[in-house]
């Protein structure tokens, strides 16, 4: 047998030598070796992958191999029962693939996803057929299981576990929901031109074109222009080189004050059908209403100064718009540059134009205006242009045509050439991108029917609205603490989760989680509508009489909830925030403050120890306030829908402000909002990838709207309620010339105090520990209060906080290698654990660990 053993390893070497080196693995070679390992799992689930994709697979080898290859991307499922996000909170080793996990196959049984827990099926099946390890008991479970099996859920899922076949379902329809939201904001670019040819496209249309031709309908074209001197020109050529003839066209300088009038002028000169329009600049919108008064045409078609129109477009678009009688049409674009910043690979030339519904142009807006040809009885049906808006005019409009009549019809005629190059003359480049929410919230909200509905709205109910972007772990926890506060404090709540276009996962764990409780409603939006509108949106949903604004990275615990509803029993309370704080304790925010104009304002207390809240909030007067913050707040719903909620101009910064201010404006004189210390939420604040990109956006809409109208300063007497001094502001670098307010930091001392010796007699202690000696810690705390002096107790995350330097004296309490760099300013002690040691002047106080905590006490607040 041996001889045997060494002849086939022999034999093997030679084969191996014969076929040359082996070619390492590619990354295709890799992932199709996966595709065929996890077909062999035997846990996909065929038809709920196709709803994810909206594709369909041959087989299952088909599909799998197609999940590999794209569930990077995608953040795929192959199965209602396996979501590999929650798979790595559970696996026993976390940096695991999913199908890595499943393939160990060892005698660990984790959750594979928030509806299957394999401990918890494999304890309901007998001894003697019970599965070892989490991949056999997906099989088990799916072998044995009919539609009416209840799923094994893991422990903490709230309401009766589902049967298999309502969980399936409901999964099948989300995913189904999301292939179609896929569909929607999918990226409507196409690097080739893929419609017919002119001819062919026109063939389409014989008694439109004859039509055209017979009654001869005159076109009013609206051209808009300002300051565009060097490519107007090539615009108005572009009209005069239409095929078809009878058109007006209207050249509306915007009060340019350049050469733009004359070269206009010097074609107007050459042809009567050209006029020029002259008024003072009031931006795109104004100019365009400007050209529809002045339009004598049945037809409305508009171009822009910086593009210009193939011969055919007019020819195209009357023929097919006189063939349905439909609202209008828009032919094919042609678009050159990349004008966005995540464009810069994308290819220089690229092409638009189709077809779409109503919520198709919801999701995101696939005509561009120079392309469109409407009927003037439509565009007089829906009115002017919206002179508000800075940005997506023409998509406002084209909303109001698609809920008015229908969407304009695509002609497949390249119709446009479009200058996609970025030009920091377009509106586009100088606004932010939040005016798309302004318009989306004016087309998703009816203000006036909520308003009519809110005596209908359930009294002693409480809404609590949670926006939500990519992540569920945050958001699970949140939720889950607020429904179980309710549960023991006996509240009526709902809670709105409102998903801003996450990850397919995100919806998905969510909704399988708290499916089961009626109290929570989840809606998911096509793309990520920010804090503002997405927060709107939830109160439309709602159906309480109060409404909590909450963020999805907080924490609550019993009691928290009735202080805030309590203090909306007085009227003149138009909104109250709790006290927020960090997992750690230190303050997070305790209102807003504001230090004059042109003073961006501030969170008030940020960063600061506990009882500088609990000294500045003794007396009902000082809760009072001009804004709170919205990661925690409530409001009655009637006010939130008479201030028409949050303005979606901000993104994620500054509505909460704007929105107190602007209920401060419209109430009775002696209205306030309110901090209520005796709510107190923790707020874990997550850094969200992309969360901050608008912060210069929204500092130029708060000063542009608020600039000479800031509220007067009151950071000076919140802070000496406190017990402090505030001196002044420490204002940011600027960040761009363009955006006139710099960011505000307050500066703080400590306010005189009844001295001994060059000492205050209330001493500011921080107790420095890293969790390794509670008993000291504890007894140190209590031996400082009972000497009557303020502490705070920093765990790592808080030894550096921003108001250190208030502090007088510091105290380190920690195991022996604890590694806190002492503070300036403070006089700094470290009480010795066994085996510490400090260098010589590190610290001004080293206390033996032989010494009780009444002796640090003495050691540190003796004056030198």
């Amino acid at each position: 047998m041996a001889d045997r053993a060494g002849l086939g390893r022999v034999a093997r070497r030679f084969a191996r030598q014969l076929r040359g080196p082996e070619k390492p693995l590619t990354v295709t070679d890799r992932l199709d070796r996966w595709a065929r390992r996890i077909t062999e799992f035997g846990v996909l689930d065929r038809e709920y992958l196709e709803a994810q994709t909206g594709r369909t697979f041959a087989s299952d080898d088909e599909a799998v191999s197609f999940y590999v290859h794209n569930d990077g991307q995608r953040g795929l499922s192959l199965s209602p029962l396996v979501e590999h996000e929650w798979m790595r909170e559970h696996q026993p080793v976390a940096a695991m693939s999913w199908y890595d996990a499943l393939h160990q196959e060892g005698p660990e049984l984790f959750q594979t996803g928030p509806l299957f827990d394999a401990g918890v099926y494999a304890a309901s099946v007998p001894a003697a057929d019970r599965p070892t390890s989490t991949l056999d008991a997906l099989r088990h479970f799916l072998r044995d299981a009919t539609d009416a099996t209840a799923l094994p859920v893991p422990p903490g899922r709230r309401g009766p576990a589902p049967t298999w076949g309502a969980a399936r379902a409901a999964a099948l329809a989300s995913a189904h929901a999301f292939a179609a939201a896929q569909h929607r904001t999918r990226r409507r670019y196409r690097s080739s031109w893929d419609g017919p040819d002119t001819a062919t496209a026109l063939a389409a249309y014989p008694r439109g074109a004859a039509r055209r031709d017979t009654e001869q309908p005159l076109v009013s074209v609206v051209l808009p222009v300002y300051r565009r001197a060097d490519v107007v020109g090539a615009a108005i050529d572009s009209v005069l080189a239409q095929q078809y003839a009878n058109w007006e066209l209207l050249v509306v300088d915007d009060g340019s004050g350049d050469d733009t009038v004359e070269v206009v002028r010097a074609r107007a000169r050459t042809d009567d059908r050209i006029r020029l329009l002259e008024r003072e600049n009031g931006g795109a919108g104004a100019a365009r209403n400007t050209g529809l008064a002045a339009a004598r045409g049945t037809f409305l078609a508009f171009l822009d100064a910086d593009n210009t129109w193939r011969p055919e477009h007019l020819t195209a678009a009357l023929a097919a718009l006189l063939e349905t009688d439909g609202p209008g049409v828009h032919t094919g674009v042609r678009m050159v540059g990349a004008n966005n910043a995540d464009d810069a690979t994308a290819p220089a030339e690229t092409y638009r134009g189709e077809d779409g519904t109503h919520e198709d142009l919801l999701a995101g807006n696939f005509i561009d205006l120079n392309a469109l040809v409407v009927r003037r009885d439509v565009a007089d049906a829906v009115g002017p242009f919206d002179e508000d808006l800075r940005r997506w005019i023409d998509w406002e409009w084209l909303l109001r045509i698609s809920a008015h009549a229908a969407v304009p019809a695509h002609v497949p005629v390249l119709g446009v050439d479009y200058d996609n190059v970025r030009d920091p003359r377009r509106v586009s480049s100088g606004q932010p991108a939040s005016w798309q929410e302004v318009v989306l919230a004016r087309h998703r909200i009816d203000w006036d029917a909520l308003a009519a509905a809110v005596p209908e709205r359930v009294a002693d109910r409480v809404s609590i609205v949670v926006p939500v972007f990519r992540d569920w772990t945050m958001t699970r926890r949140a939720v889950d603490t607020v429904l179980g506060a309710a549960d023991l404090d006996g509240d009526d709540v709902e809670v709105v989760l409102v998903d801003n276009g996450s990850p397919r996962s995100v919806s998905a764990v969510l909704d399988a989680w708290f499916r089961g409780d009626p109290r929570v409603v989840l809606q998911r939006e096509d793309r990520n509508r920010n804090f503002a509108l997405g927060s709107d949106l939830g109160l439309a949903r709602s159906t309480g009489a109060t409404v909590v604004m909450l963020n999805n990275d907080t924490e609550v615990g019993p009691g928290w909830l009735r202080p805030l509803v309590t203090a909306l029993d007085d009227p003149t309370v138009l909104g109250v925030q709790p006290l927020l704080v960090y997992p750690d304790g230190v303050v997070q925010a305790a209102g807003t403050v504001f230090g004059g104009d042109k003073v961006l304002p501030w969170h008030f207390l940020g960063d600061h120890p506990r009882y500088d809240a609990d000294r500045a909030f003794r007396t009902p007067a000082s809760r009072r306030t001009t804004a709170i913050t919205a990661a925690a707040a409530a409001f009655r719903a009637a006010d939130l829908v008479r201030w028409h909620g949050f303005d979606p101009v901000y993104a994620n910064g500054l509505e909460d402000v704007d929105l107190c201010l602007r209920a401060l404006a419209q109430a009775e004189p002696g209205a306030a909002f309110l901090v209520e210390p005796a709510s107190v939420v923790v707020h874990h604040e997550s850094r969200t990838q992309g969360r901050d990109d608008a912060r210069i956006d929204n500092r130029r809409v708060f000063d542009e709207r608020w600039r000479g109208r800031y509220p007067a300063p009151d950071a000076a007497e919140r802070y000496d309620a406190a017990g402090l001094r505030y001196l002044g502001v420490d204002p940011g670098l600027p960040k761009g010339h363009a955006v006139m307010v710099r960011s505000s930091r307050p500066v703080v001392v400590r306010a005189a105090g009844t001295a001994t010796g060059d000492r205050p007699a209330r001493l500011r202690v921080a107790v420095k520990h890293d969790g390794s000696r509670v008993a000291d810690v504890t007894a140190l705390v209590t031996a400082l209060h009972t000497a009557g002096h303020d502490v705070q107790v920093d765990m790592p995350t808080s030894w550096y906080r921003g108001s250190s330097g208030l502090d007088d004296v510091t105290v380190l309490v920690a195991g022996a290698g604890a590694a806190w760099v002492p503070q300036p300013g403070a006089r700094n002690a470290v009480w010795l654990a066994a085996g510490q040691v400090v260098r010589d002047g590190d610290h001004a106080v080293v206390v033996p660990g032989t010494e009780d905590a009444d002796a640090v006490v003495r050691a540190v607040t003796t004056v030198p």
